[in-house]
């Protein structure tokens, strides 16, 4: 049985992760009556760095949440994870696509943009250069 600084020590994360954890339900340590600490088993511990390795890929904790639970039914969760990596694989090749033209968009807003001469602008305008 591990503390909280214990199992956070061990997993190279703050107190305060494993303390999320643990308000998330997602493990739930045993209490001490007498002192009110948390316990962590080994059990808690692989959970934890199971989400932490889960987190690397992308994954969020409500899909996390689901693939422990499926786990603990009994069922294999493996083809459930290549097609949440899948999705989350498409929706970042997309951003990734997005943010390529938007930073072709500012480049050449920018190079626009040397010329201007604040003291030949509308005064009616916001920001002309915008505008």
């Amino acid at each position: 049985m591990y503390t909280v600084k214990q199992t956070a020590d061990h997993l190279n994360v703050t107190s305060e992760t494993i303390r999320y954890y643990s308000r998330l339900g997602i493990v739930e340590p045993r209490r001490d009556p007498d002192n009110g600490y948390r316990y962590f088993s080994d059990s808690d511990v692989r959970k934890i760095d199971f989400i932490l390795k889960a987190k690397h890929y992308g994954l969020t904790i409500n899909e996390i949440s689901i693939i422990i639970d499926k786990s603990a039914k009994g069922e294999s969760p493996c083809q459930l994870v290549i097609e949440m990596v899948t999705n989350h694989y498409k929706e970042t090749r997309e951003k990734i696509k997005e943010l390529k033209e938007l930073e072709s968009r500012l480049s050449q807003t920018l190079l626009d943009w040397t010329e201007f001469k604040e003291e030949e602008s509308d005064s009616n305008l916001i920001c002309p250069l915008i505008e």
